[in-house]
């Protein structure tokens, strides 16, 4: 008898595993952006749906937890701004840490206290069609800037509690948000064993191939070419995330004004026009391509460096564009 029961285990193994693998993807928009998951596996539709739908409910929960509504963790720390301290979820404090540690690789380039200047110029809130972007005075960017610093975030490990001393400081994870939630899509899909997928929220991606030989293409965004691509990357598991002037922008004569801005001066970062950076971590990927972005290329070739990851910056000077990558990106082709 148990000599049966084991056969018959063994046959539902060998059945199972040899189950013909399928491509399954599902796109929704959340985060402000259209999320796709694509997985290649064996297991049936009906099962694939359920892990999709777990995914996209994480990503639902991330959303109202570190979003602007009412009942996020992150609207009541604001809120409380020169009142109170608040006691938040061990998740948010861990997230808001995290930011201040990229904050200071980033030499204060990376600043979750930045988004007053995105206020300021009318690009934080673009749910509402009726948005006019706006170029501020120098004295108004002056009175914003007192604002601006991460190092002014007073945190309690103990409480887990996070104070802004000044009435007007907000914080706002907009820049790291999407690669924690991608971290997280990725944690759900590797506890089901998926061994191939593509998770891209936004054009901030991370792949995951053990089953073959076969890398993963990634086009990289041209910054000035709208439906044309930078260069192909080849990544077998690994993450991109990618920061560019082009994303939310306007012109004022005949300058450009984007949406990542340089915490020091309060403007807009010149010169650079897109930054992407390789890294394993989804979540430091997404940061440091805005930091990145804002640091000069000789200090993000120090970072590249120290925490071994891969670059490719991209800066316009004389309407033509120049690239700028670490060594081991050098032999890209790039369709400039």
């Amino acid at each position: 008898m148990k000599k049966t029961i084991f056969l018959f285990f063994l046959f539902s193994i060998i059945t199972f595993s040899c189950k013909k693998e399928q491509e399954y993807s599902k796109t929704k928009f959340l985060l402000g952006t259209i999320c796709e998951v694509k997985i290649t596996t064996s297991y049936n539709k009906d099962f694939v749906e359920k892990i999709f739908d777990e995914i996209f409910s994480e990503v639902e929960r991330i959303n109202k937890t570190f979003g602007y509504s009412k009942e996020s963790e992150i609207y009541k720390i604001n809120s409380n701004a020169a009142i109170k301290e608040v006691v938040v979820s061990k998740e948010v404090f861990d997230l808001i840490k995290t930011s201040i540690y990229i904050g200071d690789l980033t030499n204060g380039c990376f600043d979750i206290t930045s988004g007053v200047l995105s206020s300021l110029w009318k690009f934080e809130d673009l749910s509402n069609k009726e948005t006019k972007f706006r170029k501020p005075s120098q004295k108004e960017i002056k009175k914003v800037l007192d604002l601006v610093g991460y190092k002014k975030i007073i945190l309690d490990e103990n409480k887990n509690s996070v104070f802004l001393p000044k009435k007007g400081m907000k914080i706002n994870l907009g820049g790291i948000a999407k690669g924690y939630a991608i971290k997280r899509s990725k944690e759900i899909l590797e506890s089901y064993r998926v061994e191939k997928f593509l998770i891209n929220f936004g054009g901030d991606i991370y792949v995951k191939n053990k089953k073959n030989s076969k890398p993963f293409k990634i086009a990289v965004q041209h910054p000035r070419r709208k439906n044309d691509f930078l260069c192909i990357l080849e990544i077998d598991t690994n993450s991109c995330a990618t920061s560019g002037d082009y994303e939310r922008f306007f012109v004022l004569d005949n300058k450009r004004y984007h949406h990542i801005f340089d915490p020091k001066t309060g403007y807009p970062k010149k010169r650079v026009v897109s930054a992407t950076v390789l890294y394993e971590d989804p979540v430091f990927a997404d940061a440091l391509a805005t930091g990145i972005f804002v640091l000069e290329e000789k200090e993000a070739m120090k970072l590249a460096e120290k925490l071994n990851i891969d670059f490719i910056i991209v800066v316009e000077e004389d309407n033509k564009l120049k690239i700028f990558t670490t060594e081991r990106l050098i032999n890209l082709k790039f369709n400039l």
